[in-house]
């Protein structure tokens, strides 16, 4: 909930975005308490969105269709609701571990994307997936091939820069045409790509030569071409730049002048960092201590195991300049830098002439 780019993914579709927690059996933590909805957090899960739509005054959340993703029990947990529930889930992503809902008809048309690390031991997805796709399944499966940290065995690995740009193509082609109606759409797959498992070549699901059964199925040739990056070194690169920072502002006391802005995340990639500019040359990129468990990486907002953000909430956009006067004049802007290292065009300026903010 916490999180600037699922944030963003959430704004692009207009969606509810939750974060539930299931308590059972007095440990949180222990996640046999609560993976198998059937003791007891099916339940508590619909009267928790019954209980939302209610508070937000939104009535069509006790209905409209959900996108999943889970984590190990999360997982378990994701897998089990897309078998009892598939007329009412749009998309899903399991993170390592699942339950096995191949002979669950309606829901081999939910495309689902699996995923592990390459020393997991909860490593049962591709088996899941094997058996999805003799059935049809619009199924995926994703292994992280990077063997650096733990991260590389149960945890995730920077797994959403392919799990929400699934997520965001899956809703476009899912989704009711008209918001806030609860049927979801068949997809249409003459516009869907197939790989093979063994070579990893991608092709149109129309001309694919190969074994169609046991090929991953994929939404369109972008997330196919973004599993190939993946299943290579554990990356995806976005080549497309982040969205400009806008609603920059400024003030000027005691001789240190303070911008802040508003900046939306990159969908595909999150943000990184940001750049400040000033009288047209970069002054400063803006440096984050933030790393996560598992990764030396540090940036605006990082994530650890099970895909959390760090920090809580995430930081200021704003930056303090202590080298300007009241006697010259200064321009001032901001660009966004993603995850790829990207950087956006530069925002709207600011000026600061003779100590006024203009």
């Amino acid at each position: 909930m916490y999180d600037v780019q699922w944030r963003e993914l959430a704004r692009k579709w207009h969606s509810v975005l939750l974060a539930p927690k299931f308590i059972s059996g007095g440990n949180a933590k222990v996640c046999v308490n609560w993976y198998n909805p059937a003791n007891g957090s099916d339940p508590v899960f619909l009267d928790m969105l019954d209980t939302l739509a209610i508070k937000a005054n939104h009535p069509e959340i006790k209905t409209i269709p959900w996108a999943l993703w889970g984590h190990s029990g999360g997982s378990l947990w994701v897998t089990a609701i897309t078998g009892k529930y598939p007329q009412r889930v749009a998309v899903a992503v399991a993170e390592a571990c699942g339950f096995d809902i191949s002979n669950v008809d309606a829901a081999l048309k939910v495309p689902m994307l699996h995923h592990n690390g390459i020393q997991d031991l909860c490593y049962n997805n591709a088996v899941i997936v094997a058996k999805g796709r003799e059935r049809g399944a619009l199924w995926a499966h994703a292994v992280n091939p990077v063997v650096k940290s733990p991260m590389d065995g149960h945890q995730v690995h920077d797994l959403r820069f392919l799990a929400i740009p699934w997520i965001d193509a899956c809703l476009g082609m899912r989704l009711p045409e008209k918001p806030g109606e609860a049927k979801l759409r068949d997809i249409n797959n003459q516009n869907t790509w197939l790989a093979d498992t063994a070579t990893k070549k991608i092709a149109p699901e129309t001309s694919f030569s190969g074994n169609r059964a046991a090929a991953y199925w994929f939404p369109n040739q972008n997330i196919a071409k973004k599993w190939v990056q993946y299943m290579a070194n554990g990356e995806i690169v976005d080549n497309t730049p982040p969205p400009i920072p806008y609603d920059l502002s400024a003030t000027y006391t005691d001789n240190k002048l303070t911008l802040k802005w508003n900046a939306a995340s990159d969908l595909e990639s999150g943000i990184k960092t940001f750049i400040i500019y000033r009288n047209g040359s970069e002054l400063q990129t803006l440096q984050y201590k933030t790393k996560s468990r598992f990764s030396n990486q540090t940036g605006y907002q990082r994530w650890n195991d099970g895909d959390q953000p760090s920090p809580i909430p995430a930081p200021e956009m704003t930056f303090t300049d202590t080298t300007a006067n009241n006697k010259d004049t200064y321009t001032y802007q901001v660009s966004n830098v993603n995850w790829s290292d990207k950087t956006s065009k530069k925002s709207a300026k600011i000026t600061l002439k003779n100590g006024v903010i203009k």
